[in-house]
């Protein structure tokens, strides 16, 4: 089962999290270190809360609602 999350204001998946990203030398990447609970929705272009959908059985969702 695939999910994504979305803003629980006006339900966009066009969101963003808070996050570190660690430098990773053996692979030459940025590795994602830790999550935190800040969420921002660019839709209501403000802090959010977010909610966890399931995405249909295809495992297609629905392009981000970019204004």
């Amino acid at each position: 089962m695939k999910v994504e999350y979305i803003c629980a204001t006006c339900g966009s998946n066009h969101i963003s999290r808070d996050a570190w990203a660690d430098w990773d030398s053996a692979t030459q990447q940025w590795v994602l270190g830790a999550v935190f609970d800040y969420a921002h929705c660019h839709r209501c272009e403000g802090e959010t809360s977010l909610d966890e959908r399931t995405i249909g059985a295809e495992g297609k969702t629905p392009p981000a609602d970019v204004e």
